[in-house]
């Protein structure tokens, strides 16, 4: 098709649905236009796409690439580091599918039916302390698909810790097992403005992490009626519209869904940011930080330029085409430590220095929140895959003041 052709068409396109009366209509064809748009845009740059941008000082490596991609089993516990991860219609693979509650001071309301709001390093850092392993079938002679959780702490909290509470425990995550924890005891949670249905896993994993948090609880407030709990496959919790282009929407035009993350399925980091934040720490005689801090699910190396990924707007990756929808907003939880759960003032002070953007100008950010095509649902990402900007634009940031808990 001639590039004259595909001009008429998407701007026929474009005029009719102007006049639909049919918002749902309407955003199904903004939605087409969009994919159409970015289809032309890949075709005709082709493999050439901002090279130049990218190009490495020494010239060696042109291209941006996955240099590491983790996901994160159970909310706010350590990561797991993957070669190749698939993506789903909630984002990556057995991404945050659990997650640790805890019972609300006030009984639910018509204004807030939660009984249990979610707790993250934020509230009690050892959970930085946790192993998650992901789902795995043990042998062929067990019925099951589990993960493991297992801790190691320092020697101190080893010791404050009885080993009958150290071992480690599984949680059956297979549909069967699902099916039963729903039938048995559901929950309403509160993550952040979002009411979620999820399902508790049993006395074991909930004994087992509040063993762990005793020291959280005698420094922030009681943990020991925390509860561990898995997201319902039926669950419908979708995205916040407000910052989803029309080429995110699924078919239909349908919102997509998240499992149990904070507000996005899906996080993409710099190196090369990291790598200036560091270059800053330095500078004031201050440690550097590892990129584990910042809890992503992708990591971008091969980028000349620190945040540029501020600008991104349609990257592929691989084969995936993925949506940068707006800043990651970074809370106390990035003052943690990944390894022993201690926490200093780094790197919320430094970052507040050159980047506390937004409308409130008090917000700091650092990475960006994405989601996936639904035509890329099913696909894998893999490490070493090569990354291209399709489309660029303004920054986006959050439209209010973040209210970190």
């Amino acid at each position: 098709m001639e590039q004259k052709q595909i001009f008429v068409s998407i701007l026929t396109i474009a005029i009719s649905s102007l006049f639909l009366s049919d918002n749902r209509l309407r955003r199904l064809l903004l939605c087409k236009l969009s994919l159409v748009h970015l289809q032309i845009i890949c075709f005709f740059r082709g493999t050439k796409e901002s090279s130049e941008k990218f190009q490495h000082i020494d010239g060696k490596d042109p291209q941006p690439y996955v240099s590491a991609i983790y996901i994160y089993p159970v909310k706010s516990l350590r990561a797991v580091s993957l070669q190749s991860c698939q993506l789903s219609s909630f984002g990556l693979k057995n991404d945050r599918c659990l997650m640790v509650v805890k019972p609300r001071l006030v009984p639910p309301s018509r204004r807030n039916p939660s009984s249990h709001r979610f707790i993250t390093q934020r509230q009690a850092p050892s959970l930085a302390t946790i192993n998650a392993s992901i789902p795995t079938i043990p042998s062929e002679k067990e019925v099951g698909l589990y993960i493991s959780l297992s801790h190691r702490g320092n020697e101190n909290e080893c010791s404050r810790i009885s080993k009958e509470k150290q071992q480690p425990i599984r949680i059956d995550v297979s549909d069967n097992a699902l099916r039963r924890y729903s039938k048995e005891r559901k929950y309403l949670v509160g993550i952040w403005d979002d009411v979620v249905e999820v399902a508790d896993v049993g006395d074991e994993a909930a004994e087992f992490v509040q063993a762990i948090l005793e020291k959280d609880s005698l420094a922030n407030g009681n943990f020991q009626d925390v509860r561990v709990v898995t997201i319902i496959p039926s669950t419908k919790r979708e995205l916040d519209k407000r910052y989803l282009p029309y080429a995110a929407f699924h078919d239909l035009g349908t919102v997509p869904r998240i499992s149990l993350s904070d507000g996005f399925p899906i996080l993409i980091a710099s190196q090369k940011s990291l790598e200036e934040l560091n270059r800053r720490l330095l500078k004031k005689g201050k440690d550097v930080l590892p990129m584990s801090r910042f809890r992503p699910n992708i990591v971008i190396s091969g980028i000349i330029e620190p945040f540029d990924e501020d600008h991104w707007k349609a990257v592929r990756i691989g084969d995936c085409l993925f949506h940068v929808v707006k800043g990651c907003p970074r809370c106390k939880q990035s003052c943690t430590d990944q390894n022993t759960g201690k926490c200093s003032e780094e790197p919320l002070v430094t970052l507040r220095e050159f980047r506390a953007l937004g409308s409130s100008k008090t917000d700091v950010y650092f990475a960006q929140n994405a989601v996936a095509n639904n035509a890329s649902c099913g696909k894998e990402i893999r490490v070493g895959d090569s990354v291209r900007v399709i489309t660029r634009g303004k920054p986006v940031w959050d439209m209010d003041a973040v209210k970190a808990q």
